[in-house]
């Protein structure tokens, strides 16, 4: 077993290094002719570095300006996508459009950068200008190419960028919640609830605004509670009234009591003190 083992790899090592060897002599040669063949045949048999390589320095310095430029940077842009080099496969469909205007693979390569784009978007904890920017150029495809084949694909990836940067606000606005940074949470749930009013999860942004309200008044000194307390009062109650099913209307209900009772009890107190003020006066 170990003998046959060695002499697979022994294989495997000598294949790769025939491989080597041959590539180095297809990139050594002068022959531009049979460096088109190889970069094509390496394309086909989806060798991508080595058909990227190739067609890079073929383009500069043999077929720019030529008609089979075209089909070279067509290959080229999708050599560096099935090597998952998102951002430059994306930048290449993009100079693609740039230099080939007329093609009939322009829609193709619109939709292929913005997918690129997509691709190279960042986990959702991190920066999303790629995301940003993949939804820009996706809806700007859908704008200029409102029935191509990829228009619904297009739309799906839309609706996923953007849950992503919904996901993104989320965790900033859970984030301050979590830290009792109440008046900064109530601004990232009320934004949620405005930027995406067809969430799934609408009812969850409107009642973290409320929260977010009571405990920034249960919070404060207590000249400032009243008021405070009322703006709770009145969240209460416009999420009572929009989601009387929500599984967030329990407490949303407590919350409302609670506020109702310290209202009456600071009203009582600020009754007592213009008394007792009246009194002194």
């Amino acid at each position: 077993m170990r003998q046959f083992f060695s002499l697979s790899v022994l294989f495997v090592f000598l294949a790769f290094a025939s491989c080597t060897t041959q590539y180095a002599k297809v990139l050594k040669s002068k022959d531009n002719e049979y460096k088109l063949k190889m970069a094509d045949e390496y394309y086909k048999t989806k060798k991508y570095a080595h058909a990227q390589e190739l067609y890079q320095e073929l383009m500069t310095t043999y077929l720019k300006g030529t008609p089979r430029y075209e089909d070279a940077y067509y290959r080229f842009c999708y050599s560096a996508y099935y090597l998952k080099d998102y951002e430059a496969a994306g930048l290449a469909f993009q100079t693609f459009m740039e230099n080939f205007p007329n093609s009939d693979k322009v829609s193709e390569c619109f939709y292929m950068e913005g997918y690129c784009l997509y691709k190279n978007s960042a986990k959702v904890e991190l920066d999303q200008a790629s995301t940003m920017k993949a939804i820009a150029t996706l809806q700007s495809f859908l704008t200029t190419y409102p029935n191509d084949t990829h228009s619904s694909d297009a739309k799906k990836l839309i609706e996923e960028c953007n849950q992503k940067l919904e996901e993104k606000e989320y965790l900033a606005a859970q984030l301050y919640l979590d830290m009792g940074y109440y008046k900064a949470a109530h601004i990232y749930f009320d934004m949620l609830t405005s930027d995406y009013p067809n969430s799934q999860r609408s009812d969850e942004y409107m009642f973290k605004t409320l929260l977010a309200s009571y405990n920034y008044a249960k919070k404060s000194y207590e000249y400032l509670q009243l008021d405070r307390y009322q703006t709770a009062l009145q969240e209460c109650d416009d999420f009572i009234a929009q989601y009387p099913g929500s599984k967030f209307t329990t407490q949303a209900v407590s919350i409302k009591y609670d506020s109702q009772n310290q209202i009456t009890k600071l009203k009582k107190i600020i009754n007592k003190i213009n008394e007792q003020t009246k009194k002194a006066g």
